[in-house]
């Protein structure tokens, strides 16, 4: 995948996410333990430190502002997810 979008300009987060090798590990079983659950936010707090040493405040801040905007995006997707369930 080199595009963040569908042919139809949606997100493709779904298609990035099954790709991960961590992703399809995590899910082989079909259980997500609290050790796997520690070992990707680890990951992610990896990942995240190596970016901050190579990259520049600016690029700093628009990541930082990008996870930002996908943190809420999950969050409201949940919160509209369960009044749905209603």
């Amino acid at each position: 995948m080199n595009t963040f979008f569908e042919e139809e300009g949606i997100l493709n987060i779904d298609e990035l996410i099954m790709e991960q090798p961590s992703f399809q590990k995590i899910i082989e079983d079909g259980i997500v333990t609290e050790e796997e659950l520690q070992e990707q936010s680890s990951r992610v707090i990896a990942s995240l430190k190596a970016f901050e040493q190579s990259a520049t405040p600016e690029q700093i801040d628009q990541v930082r502002e990008i996870l930002a905007e996908i943190s809420v995006l999950v969050a409201v997707r949940d919160i509209y997810e369960k009044q749905e369930k209603k």
